[in-house]
């Protein structure tokens, strides 16, 4: 792959990096370093709604109202990862654009693919996934366009890539891990940072010590840490929030469990992900929690369904233990499932699969291989004519409701049913 080592690459990645939950604020840190590692200097503009800057946020945030004067000038364009393929209206509490123009919730992510298209920029599916929601008649034709025209199409699991296949079955689509298994290459397990040193000694973390997610459905692991187990006499409890903004707080475990510490500040991503590297296991409902322990070899103690969802990818890696409320736990089985071991085959495929997805990626931007703008300039071109049709069919709907109000025979009824019908095909 030629590569001119003297230029800096102007990157976007789009997603929800301007909330405080550590697996959104994951993904610019690992895109970043993965595509500097290959192409030499980048500079990774992160859009999210709101705009944040270094020192209130760990990283700069670029508003989406600024996107529509760079979008020309990007080098390439990333959508995701995370849980951010969706259509409903409730992201997170008071989660909204500063812009009413801008749509909710497509204008993070959809719009911005639109706009990739429409500059001829490559556009880079970064293993975002969808569940939970439907794709609404009015976005299918912009979906599939987005999705046939990407040059690469990763998405994080089996459900999200059904969900999208049914929208266009043109688009290549593939099921990548999410990219947050790939956290070894960013933190070395076997030298700490300075500041993961400082923050052990100050706040005497100088035992094993599990972190456990700050968030409530975790009684069954209560109830066995509070039955004062001698096989638990040695392990501390590192008491951490993962998602701030989805609620997160210490409170939400009741009374303070016994040689437990919460830390007075939330930490940066990495940090935080060291912290975790450094556990002999995690216990929590967070997906990214649970991803980050096995990238590094570490058990995970999970209190959500694992056979919902995004969570029904993450048995295969091995050592993911389902929480049960019905189930106490056993304290010598507990025990014996603690500390680092090698990683699983499913995770070191990920990992390998990873390493291949960066190499294509940074091979697409030097490449500059990207859907062609006449795409979107038909898109434009056919965008009257829709409107128009819309109209049209919006008022012959209004005229047939009003007609089967005010009649009482059977012919109106059936000619509405007909009517109804005919554009639901």
């Amino acid at each position: 792959m030629a590569n001119d080592k003297t230029r800096t690459w102007q990157i976007a990645i789009h997603g929800t990096f301007d909330v405080a939950n550590y697996g959104d604020l994951l993904f610019p840190i690992i895109a970043e370093a993965e595509l500097s590692r290959r192409l030499g200097a980048v500079r990774m503009h992160r859009f999210s709604y709101h705009g944040k800057t270094v020192g209130e946020w760990p990283y700069a945030v670029t508003s989406l109202t600024e996107l529509p004067a760079i979008a020309h000038s990007l080098d390439a364009t990333l959508i995701g990862g995370g849980f951010i393929i969706r259509f409903d209206k409730f992201v997170a509490d008071g989660y909204l654009p500063p812009d009413p123009a801008i749509h909710h919730p497509t204008g993070y992510w959809l719009v911005p693919a639109l706009m990739a298209l429409q500059h001829g920029v490559p556009l880079i599916w970064n293993a975002p996934g969808m569940h939970c929601n439907d794709v609404p008649d009015w976005a299918r034709p912009l979906l599939a366009l987005a999705i046939e025209h990407s040059p690469h199409v990763k998405v994080r699991d089996a459900l999200t890539q059904t969900a999208l296949q049914s929208v266009s079955q043109h688009a290549r689509i593939e099921v990548l891990p999410d990219t947050a298994f790939g956290l070894a290459q960013l933190v070395d397990v076997q030298r700490p940072s300075a500041q993961l040193r400082d923050l052990l000694s100050q706040y005497e973390l100088d035992k094993p010590y599990l972190v456990v997610h700050a968030a409530d459905g975790l009684h069954t692991f209560l109830d066995l840490w509070r039955s004062a187990s001698p096989a638990l006499a040695h392990v501390q409890l590192l008491i951490l929030p993962i998602g701030p903004v989805l609620g997160d707080h210490a409170s939400a475990l009741g009374p303070t469990p016994d040689r437990s510490m919460t830390l007075p500040f939330w930490p940066s991503p990495l940090l935080l992900a060291e912290l975790i590297a450094h556990s002999v296991g995690v216990i929590g409902h967070s997906y990214h929690l649970a991803i980050s322990a096995i990238a590094f070899g570490l058990p995970v103690f999970c209190s959500a369904h694992l056979d919902t969802g995004k969570f029904t990818a993450l048995p295969a890696y091995g050592r993911v233990f389902q929480l049960r409320h019905d189930h106490p736990l056993d304290p010598q089985w507990f025990f014996a499932q603690l500390g680092r071991q090698p990683l699983s085959p499913a995770t070191q495929l990920a990992v390998k699969q990873l390493h291949e997805h960066w190499d294509q990626v940074a091979e697409l931007i030097v490449t500059r291989r990207a859907g062609e703008p006449q795409v979107m300039n038909r898109v434009l071109q056919s965008l009257p004519a829709v409107f128009e049709n819309m109209q049209t069919q919006q008022g012959e709907l209004r005229d047939a409701r009003r007609q089967l109000a005010q009649a009482d025979g059977r012919g109106v009824f059936h000619r509405f049913k007909k009517f109804m019908a005919r554009n639901a095909q």
